[in-house]
């Protein structure tokens, strides 16, 4: 909340920077001769309010690459002994728990590549709720670690799922972050990638 103030009070100096303290006082009080300045004034605040969504596109990206690239230390993994299907689960829900759901109507692409990792990690969900289902038919089991050794094996469709969030969760950071110099695999809307339409089909399709 404290950075959210100093943030915009920044962008309060910077407007009264460009506009004069006099245009800024009066810029909602003024006839049409101020119509110019305050489109100026709207103009900048919407600048750098995007400005401010970018940063936080780029924190969670920075964040979750890193987080899906290394084994996740998390004490309800360990008591499931690290099993690979159950990871994945849980690095599904930190990756949409933590998306910063303001971003998803930036862009018509913004959109499109939330809706597959959304489809992406609700499937991965479905899947832990399958390797379950037999220990409780209204998932009581999805997290039920004692119970580990019952749960069916984690399929391949699973698995390339899990690759695909990772995939574009990697492609947002390098654009973002990186300037897009890195490797990408091309799967975002973002981007422009040609196999973003491949993720589309693979979610919509999948069994």
């Amino acid at each position: 909340m404290k950075t959210k103030f100093l943030l915009w009070s920044t962008i309060i100096v910077i407007i009264i920077a460009i506009l004069g303290i006099r245009e800024f006082i009066s810029f909602a009080h003024g006839g049409d001769e101020e119509v110019s300045r305050n489109n100026q004034f709207f103009k900048v605040v919407k600048e750098a309010r995007e400005t401010e969504l970018y940063s936080e596109l780029g924190d969670w990206a920075s964040k979750m690459n890193a987080m899906l690239s290394e084994p996740l230390d998390d004490p309800k993994l360990k008591e499931a002994n690290n099993d690979e299907g159950f990871e994945y689960y849980l690095k599904a829900e930190k990756v949409m728990g933590e998306f910063p759901y303001e971003l998803i109507n930036a862009s018509n692409e913004m959109e499109k590549d939330h809706s597959n990792l959304f489809l992406l990690t609700s499937y991965i969900s479905h899947k832990q709720f399958a390797r379950t289902v037999h220990l409780g038919p209204n998932g009581e089991a999805k997290e039920s670690t004692e119970l580990v050794d019952q749960w069916a094996p984690t399929d391949e469709f699973t698995r390339q799922a899990f690759e695909y969030m990772k995939q574009i969760v990697n492609d947002i950071d390098v654009a973002v972050n990186h300037n897009g110099k890195g490797k990408l695999y091309g799967v975002t809307y973002l981007l422009n990638g040609k196999k973003a339409s491949e993720v589309e089909n693979f979610v919509k399709s999948g069994p």
